[in-house]
């Protein structure tokens, strides 16, 4: 069974144990790097996806004024470096972990209105899943760190 978890310390281990690609980390930062860019940044919520109580993926979500780069709407959070670990992928776990995200979301983050998140223009795979669990183009698009990236939205209710 797919879970989210809010991170700690524990699953320090798996993390260490992530293999990313080159062509990943052109996309996502290293699950360890974000946890070091947690421990200066309060507004940053990391976020464990476990199937079985076995890490297979990982996020973060963020209340920062980096969401305004993807929406004018202060009741939003951004979602951002989100990986699943090569050995699950293929799996449907992506599919399953942004299923979960709603409720996650109303539970952790009651006033949050939207989630907002952008992904690389050449990431097809990242905006499939996105579109397919209700992401929307918002139609803005900046440059982001490995070229365009598009803004993308999905209201909680």
């Amino acid at each position: 069974m797919i879970k989210l978890t809010i991170y700690n310390d524990s699953y320090r281990k798996s993390l260490e144990n992530y293999p990313l690609s080159e062509e990943q980390l052109s996309f996502t930062g290293h699950p360890l790097e974000l946890l070091e860019r947690a421990q200066i940044n309060a507004t940053y919520t990391p976020i464990i996806i476990t199937e079985d109580d076995q890490s297979v993926g990982f996020f973060v979500l963020d209340t920062g004024d980096d969401k305004f780069h993807y929406t004018d709407m202060a009741e939003s959070l951004l979602l951002r470096g989100y990986s699943i670990h090569p050995d699950y992928q293929g799996r449907g776990i992506a599919q399953k972990s942004m299923e979960l995200l709603h409720s996650f979301v109303n539970k952790h983050f009651p006033n949050v209105k939207t989630i907002v998140l952008g992904v690389n223009e050449a990431n097809k795979s990242a905006q499939a899943v996105y579109r397919k669990s209700g992401f929307i183009d918002e139609g803005r698009r900046f440059n982001g760190r490995s070229g365009i990236q598009i803004a993308m939205s999905k209201k909680i209710y």
